[in-house]
């Protein structure tokens, strides 16, 4: 019966048992709206890598800025981002928030960028999921990349302090890792890999497809 349970599990797992997700539709353009996307890579990675990007919509404009290493540029749907596939919506910030948001993003996102793309190494970073995470912490936005966001967690030979959710601590090497938190619950990083417990909204960490089975991040 366990053996069972395990595979329904993982079959879950694979193709995207997450409960609440976010809509993909963006709200109304009455306030300025920042967005955490992701989507997934092409075969054969499309099942264990995604890869992030942020969205900007400053009040009343109705085209969106995105910002990722490899890409970027002005769009009109923000969650159709080639040649990403499976687009899922991590973190939208409206209003105040948002501005401050937009403002660090601008002004932050492209100094990462560059830094990033000089230093590109696929794996274990630093690559695009570094990219989102880095962007998360030195803006200050409470936010997650998936598990598949293999890269997020790179620090160099070694770094620590707090978590992208800023509700924890997080200690990482490239060959293991962890963080815990009030929110992040206990997740273990093993070769760029996650596997653990998310607290609130709880959910299994397993490093296959969306990264999560159960509630959806908040």
């Amino acid at each position: 019966m366990g053996g069972r349970i395990a595979v329904v599990a993982l079959a879950c797992a694979g193709t995207g048992c997450i409960v609440a997700k976010q809509s993909l539709k963006m709200p109304n353009n009455e306030q300025t709206t920042v967005a955490l996307m992701s989507g997934t890579l092409g075969h054969p990675m499309n099942g264990i890598a995604r890869h992030p990007w942020f969205a900007v919509r400053k009040q009343g404009e109705t085209s969106w800025r995105l910002y990722e290493v490899g890409g970027g540029g002005s769009e009109e749907d923000p969650t159709k981002n080639s040649p990403y596939g499976d687009t899922i919506v991590h973190k939208v910030w409206r209003g105040k928030e948002a501005d401050r948001a937009a403002a660090c993003i601008e002004k932050v996102g492209p100094q990462v960028k560059r830094q990033i793309e000089r230093d590109y190494f696929f794996y274990p970073g630093p690559n695009s999921n570094t990219f989102g995470d880095v962007v998360l912490r030195r803006c200050k936005l409470s936010g997650a990349l998936p598990s598949t966001s293999v890269g997020k967690d790179w620090r160099g030979l070694f770094g620590a302090g707090i978590t992208s959710e800023r509700t924890g601590i997080q200690v990482e090497t490239p060959l293991v890792g962890f963080k815990v938190g009030l929110k992040e619950g206990v997740e273990v990083h093993l070769l760029g890999l996650s596997i653990g417990i998310d607290l609130w909204p709880p959910a299994l960490i397993l490093p296959i497809g969306p990264g999560r089975l159960g509630f959806a991040d908040r």
